[in-house]
């Protein structure tokens, strides 16, 4: 697996492809200037590292995102797909399964080959400590998780890993926050991982999160 950090303001160190005549319109749809530039940059580091994982030319993946609710489109859970030529050749899905989360002018990517079995459904989420000390309610957490941050020695920082843990088994899940968060457990979730951010290169104040998901 291919587990990756990305500070958005700088360029990728492996090959990306152009951004897409859709992302540019979402991108020019956004009114923070910032935030359009760092969408559009870890669209194109994701598909960059995408094509490095199934050994493709980067400027021939494109996206193929699928939503549950919206059928194929630009948003929803990241897939891809290759076209071999320009003159209207076929179109295959790339073998790959992947996630990506961005947070504080960071982002954070994991890609992995698909198997012959299928392989499996992974998920990330980064979060940045300071910019969840008001944005999650408690209502988020079930009540074994309210009890576990009542006597943690720093709350902020356990309510942001146990919020980036739930992002990441959703997302693995399928289901994103279309699921109430407070119903689903992660406390002591096999398939689920702290991340160490600093072996990443991230700086201090963030928290991430990675999980697995088998079939």
């Amino acid at each position: 697996m291919m587990l990756r950090a990305l500070w958005l303001g700088c360029t990728p160190p492996w090959p990306v492809g152009e951004a897409t005549a859709e992302e540019d319109a979402r991108a020019r749809a956004m009114l923070d200037a910032r935030r359009a530039d760092e969408f559009l940059a870890a669209r194109r580091a994701l598909r960059g590292l995408v094509a490095q994982a199934a050994a493709l030319d980067p400027e021939r993946v494109r996206p193929a995102y699928e939503c549950p609710d919206c059928g194929a489109g630009e948003h929803g859970a990241p897939r891809f797909a290759f076209r071999e030529d320009d003159d209207g050749g076929p179109v295959s899905a790339v073998p790959v399964t992947a996630s990506a989360s961005r947070a504080g002018g960071w982002a954070l990517f994991a890609v992995e080959r698909l198997g012959d079995d299928g392989g499996r459904a992974i998920g990330v989420d980064l979060v940045a400590v300071a910019d969840l000390r008001r944005t999650i309610p408690v209502a988020a957490f079930s009540p074994a998780e309210r009890r576990h941050l009542g006597l943690a020695a720093r709350p902020a920082i356990a309510a942001a890993r146990l919020w980036a843990r739930k992002e990441a088994l959703l997302k693995a899940l399928g289901s994103g926050l279309r699921t109430d968060p407070a119903t689903v457990e992660v406390l002591d979730d096999p398939r689920v991982t702290d991340i160490d951010t600093a072996g990443l290169g991230l700086p201090e104040g963030f928290v991430a999160a990675l999980a697995l998901r088998s079939g």
